[in-house]
């Protein structure tokens, strides 16, 4: 049985408490803390060692859709919004696509734990397990929309929700360089060179950085998502309006559900989140999706330039400003590379 877990932190009450953090995850990261929660066990951690692409989906054959996967999407609204069944019916079967989650970590006991193929910790806590119940929140969501993902859970917040630049830039290219087609980024730090370069060479390996646009509630850019190479994510609520504190602005390329988004916090527990950070996920699913249908057409050895486009010129206007191509559409998104 699903136990739903209530979110009301406001958000200018979460920046108050975590002002001893040098950059924080946006805002409404924090709104999924319940000191109740205890972690449980310690994955183990590869070690980082020479820097080779090489992808860790060990399955080769196409993933099928299953009453099972249908099942497991029943209520969530933002599936729905973006037609995540309808691209399920489009496609016979998806190719694996490993996914990295950069955030809090992921629960060991989650109900999709059987999918996440490695876990490190980049925070000094010598443990990959969620804390907080962000990562979780976001990987579930990701998990729900493309069943042919599986995942590397690579801890760059702690447990309070705290993160820098050179670490998320460090994961970055660790994922990129270890062969993850997709790198979630539900997370804001200062912008630095050192994060250019990850997003730059991320995306030069054939990767993509999906990057929540942070809940400041403005125009200015937020980071890494307003770097040219990521795909800068605003968040929406049920009446296609901006979510609350969604920033916006001619630098946001998609926009995505990101209003009470229920999604997987620890074991058996679900809760509902707000903010750009769900938004992001719900990209970063449909580009999985995508990249186990896309073939290479462009003939530069890469599948992100033909997912990035299918994702950005299938998406739908809307009456508001400031987010990009519109709302993502993932049937249409995969009928484009069909096509």
């Amino acid at each position: 049985m699903r136990i739903l877990v209530s979110i009301v932190v406001a958000a200018g009450l979460l920046a108050a408490a975590l002002l001893s953090g040098t950059s924080l995850l946006s805002a409404e990261a924090v709104d999924v803390v319940n000191p109740s929660f205890e972690a449980s066990g310690q994955e183990s951690v590869p070690t980082v060692g020479q820097e080779t692409r090489t992808s860790a989906v060990a399955a080769t054959t196409g993933i099928a859709i299953t009453d099972t996967h249908r099942e497991a999407a029943t209520g969530r609204w933002g599936l729905d919004r973006i037609d995540v069944p309808a691209a399920w019916n489009a496609a016979s079967s998806f190719s694996p696509v490993l996914v990295a989650i950069l955030d809090t970590g992921i629960d060991p006991n989650s109900s999709f734990a059987g999918r996440v193929m490695a876990g490190i910790d980049f925070t000094g806590e010598s443990c990959t397990d969620d804390e907080h119940g962000h990562g979780t929140h976001m990987a579930s969501t990701i998990a729900a929309i493309a069943p042919n993902a599986s995942f590397i859970n690579l801890k760059v917040a702690d447990k309070r929700g705290r993160c820098d630049a050179p670490t998320v830039a460090k994961a970055i290219r660790w994922a990129a360089d270890r062969g993850a087609e997709v790198i979630n980024v539900s997370l804001e730090v200062a912008p630095s060179q050192e994060l250019s370069n990850a997003i730059s060479h991320a995306w030069q390996v054939g990767s993509i950085v999906v990057a929540a646009a942070g809940n400041g509630g403005t125009t200015h850019p937020a980071y890494p998502a307003a770097y040219p190479e990521a795909i800068a994510v605003a968040g929406i609520n049920q009446n296609d309006g901006l979510t609350i504190m969604s920033n916006h602005g001619e630098w946001v390329d998609v926009a995505a559900p990101g209003s009470g988004i229920f999604a997987e916090v620890f074991e058996g527990k679900f809760g509902k989140e707000t903010g750009t950070s769900p938004a992001s996920s719900h990209v970063s699913g449909v580009a999985a999706l995508l990249y186990g249908v896309a073939t290479d057409q462009s003939g530069n050895g890469h599948l992100n330039d033909e997912v990035r486009t299918a994702i950005e010129e299938s998406s739908l206007p809307l009456s508001i400003s400031g987010v990009g191509s519109g709302i993502i559409n993932a049937a249409t998104a995969i009928q484009m590379l069909a096509s």
